[in-house]
């Protein structure tokens, strides 16, 4: 993978510091699949401060069940410079490696609310992603706060279209 500035934050999707939830959280969890190919909408997604917005984000949900949670993120940035990270888990709460993101981790966990929340923890601090989708699964839009080590945050907007 090609180092490119602002890469290894929409690598993050985030996406999503360890949450913890009742089991019977899971009749929160949409009555059909997530699964499918989600693509960022960069026109009505927020960057964050001073990061170029790729030229196309694709995340590729391939199993959403309660025993497992696999997707891959595909990133092409405008200067050609292409990323993927890849999700091996469950959507139960526990922290499981990013693969494509030496040292980070994330868990995801089905709230109350019907929202997808995501924690992921990297080097550089930590972000919280809440997800929620419309009723027919056509659209996500996601509210998300990053934290660095420093404790500055910022707050952002990504919404994705399924394909």
């Amino acid at each position: 993978m090609k180092r490119v500035n602002g890469l290894q934050h929409w690598l993050a999707p985030a996406i999503f510091v360890a949450v913890f939830c009742l089991p019977s959280f899971a009749d929160a969890r949409p009555a059909s699949s997530i699964v499918g190919r989600w693509r960022l909408n960069l026109k009505e997604s927020e960057s964050l401060p001073g990061e170029e917005p790729p030229a196309e984000l694709i995340m590729n949900i391939t199993e959403d069940s309660p025993a497992a949670f696999r997707w891959t993120v595909t990133v092409r940035m405008k200067d050609g410079g292409t990323g993927a990270t890849k999700f091996d888990g469950a959507i139960d709460g526990k922290a499981r490696p990013v693969e494509g993101r030496p040292g980070s981790t994330s868990s995801f966990r089905w709230m109350p609310d019907g929202t997808l929340k995501q924690v992921s923890e990297s080097p550089g601090g930590f972000s919280v992603e809440s997800c929620l989708f419309t009723a027919d699964l056509r659209r996500m839009d996601c509210d998300a706060r990053q934290t660095a080590k420093d404790g500055r945050t910022w707050t952002y907007e990504e919404v994705f279209d399924k394909l």
